[in-house]
This record gives structure tokens, sequence and C-alpha cells, in this order.
């Protein structure tokens, strides 16, 4: 389903629309418009060859013309620096460190950053967490829903995590063989417990 709101996998049936526009025979691409996507490999969401700076550069840039001097001036080096600080893993020290050298954990919270900067009309969260250890996960979760709900964004999160899955959003899909198991939202959603999930996939 993430992949063809994305534009990798054509609907064999229906039509998609993203912010009122009819994308469903639309390339990934013309999608980039309206949506943004962070991926399950940290890998997948940054240049590893160009530097923390320059990938911010580029993200700021996705929907217009490319250039990569914008990140050289002063007054931008201290937005990225302002930009960066709040994420607590030392990247507004490291703008011109390439990407390649950073952890798996800074890359990921990096390719979230740059994917929420242009403020999407939705974002895809492909189980962005799934590489990391533990506690980088639970970090990058954390850090994932400050961004979320500081730019009141509308977000799409893939997991296998029932924790995860029980503690954010206010909306819970579950899918099984194809087929939409479990679709709970508001009071009921807070009430269910990881037992009932487990119960209803055994089912």
């Amino acid at each position: 389903m993430l992949n063809t709101i994305a534009g990798t996998l054509s609907a064999d049936a229906g039509t998609l629309a993203l912010a009122g526009h009819d994308v469903t025979k639309r390339p990934i691409a013309y999608r980039s418009k309206w949506l943004s996507r962070v991926f399950q490999d940290p890998k997948m969401g940054t240049a590893g060859e160009l530097s923390v700076a320059q990938n911010l550069t580029l993200a700021q840039q996705h929907t217009g013309s490319m250039s990569l001097h914008r990140y050289r001036k002063a007054g931008q080096v201290a937005a990225y620096q302002e930009l960066l600080r709040p994420l607590n893993m030392g990247l507004e020290d490291r703008l011109t460190t390439q990407v390649k050298y950073l952890s798996g954990g800074q890359r990921q919270a990096l390719s979230l950053l740059m994917a929420t900067l242009s403020h999407p009309d939705l974002l895809l969260l492909d189980e962005h967490t799934a590489a990391l250890d533990p506690q980088t996960s639970q970090k990058v979760m954390a850090l994932t829903q400050t961004i979320v709900a500081e730019n009141q964004l509308t977000t799409m999160m893939i997991t296998h995590k029932m924790s995860d899955a029980l503690t954010y959003g206010n909306r819970l899909v579950m899918v099984q063989d194809g087929q939409i198991k479990l679709d709970v939202r508001g009071e009921e959603k807070q009430n269910l417990q990881q037992a009932d999930l487990l119960t209803l996939f055994a089912e």
C-alpha cells in the first residue's frame, strides 16, 4: 500500500489522490510535490558522498532547480546549525562531514529532518527505525513524534513493532495477508493492548 502511494508500484484498480490531485498514473517525481518518504535503510534517504550541509541544501530544493552553492553562505550555515541542534546528536558541528561517516541513527535522523523540511502534505515512514538498535530506535521515534507534532504533519507509519503501533499516532490499521483486520482510532485505540493485537493476528 505504501509503495503504491509513493508511486513505486502501480495500482491495479481504483484511483489515488494526494492533496486533491489525482496521481494514480503519475511518476514518483511528480508525487514528491506533496509527499516525502523515510526508508528503512538509513542510506536510502541521504547522499553519502555529500556533506550534511549539502544534503540539507538538496532537501530544501527538492522541487526546484538544484544548486550546492547555497550551503556555503554564512547565514545558511548558522540556519542549518539551529535546525540540527535540537536533534541532540552533534550534527550541528559536523556540517562539512560526508554523510557516509555518520552513524545509522545520525543518518536516519538527518533523513527524517530532510523529509520534513518541505512540510509535505503526507509523510511516509517505511519502518524507519527497523535497522537501528533499540536505544537509537527509541530516540528516533521520540524525534519523529516531536517533528510530526510541531509541523502538524499527516503521517503514515509502517511498523512491525506493536509497542510503537500502540504508542504513536491517532489511528491504527492492522493489515494481514492483504486484508484490513483492524481499523481503530481515538479512545478505542488508546485502550488496546499488545495482547489484543496478538490475538487478532492468531485468528
